[in-house]
């Protein structure tokens, strides 16, 4: 398939990447692609009650039963699916962040309950990989209206941290968090209607706030690599992996 010739994202997007670490694009998950996220969603949190029935749990890593799902490398499985994980617009945001080769590296939901969920701790997504690696990117999808109040994504400017390098991260054991920043600036907020993205790299802190609304806040997440990423030790194949680009245009797919 060959690139697009139009595209949401500015040069100013791709400036703004290049010295800040990320960029923020409102209104721009086409209506049927929405639906096919809230879809999948409600489908694989069904699944993963089953599994914590099946293990007499309310505790799966870090999702927690009413208060906070992290569905992962499930993008294969709800039908279609995959046709928002390699869309067109996925394809606009590889070219302008990590150029024309990118690799489908990872995918999950991040699902808050309705007046239960509980936070997420400021760290990079590089933090939870633990050593040096081209870094990727991350594009997080608003599959609800995200507001301060239901805990939104905030993303912390590489101008105000001072940070554009991995740093250690250390485990919160009662949430089962890493966590790298332990300071006060509050971060961006991503206050934006459903169907907008928060792009940031895998060096970029972000966090997320509680949802004290009455109302579910699910966002989805997808992370595309400009190289498959492999495992230092052991050159084992690291989450997923999928070729998407070539010389910037989308790979056909079966």
């Amino acid at each position: 398939m060959t690139a697009p010739t139009t595209s949401t994202i500015t040069d100013a997007h791709r400036q703004q990447y290049l010295d800040e670490g990320y960029f923020i694009l409102e209104n721009v998950i086409p209506e049927e692609h929405l639906k096919i996220l809230r879809d999948s969603c409600d489908h694989l949190i069904a699944l993963m009650h089953e599994e914590m029935d099946r293990l007499g749990t309310d505790h799966i890593h870090i999702s927690h039963r009413g208060k906070r799902y992290h569905i992962a490398k499930q993008y294969d499985q709800p039908l279609q699916l995959s046709e928002y994980v390699f869309s067109d617009l996925m394809a606009d945001v590889c070219r302008a962040t990590i150029g024309e080769t990118a690799y489908l590296f990872y995918d999950q939901y991040v699902v808050k309950a309705a007046e239960q969920g509980i936070k997420f701790s400021w760290h990079q997504d590089g933090g939870y990989l633990g050593f040096p690696h081209r870094p990727y990117v991350t594009v997080w999808a608003a599959v609800d209206d995200m507001t301060l109040e239901n805990g939104t994504a905030y993303v912390m400017p590489y101008s105000t941290v001072g940070i554009r390098s991995l740093v250690e991260h250390i485990r919160d054991p009662e949430t089962g968090d890493k966590v790298g920043y332990f300071g006060k600036e509050p971060g961006i907020p991503a206050v934006v209607p459903a169907g907008s993205l928060a792009v940031f790299s895998s060096l970029s802190f972000h966090r997320s706030g509680s949802n004290t609304t009455d109302r579910l806040r699910r966002a989805y997440v997808t992370q595309y690599s400009p190289e498959p990423l492999y495992r230092p030790e052991t050159e084992e194949l690291m989450h997923l992996g999928v070729p998407f680009l070539e010389n910037g245009n989308r790979l056909r797919r079966s």
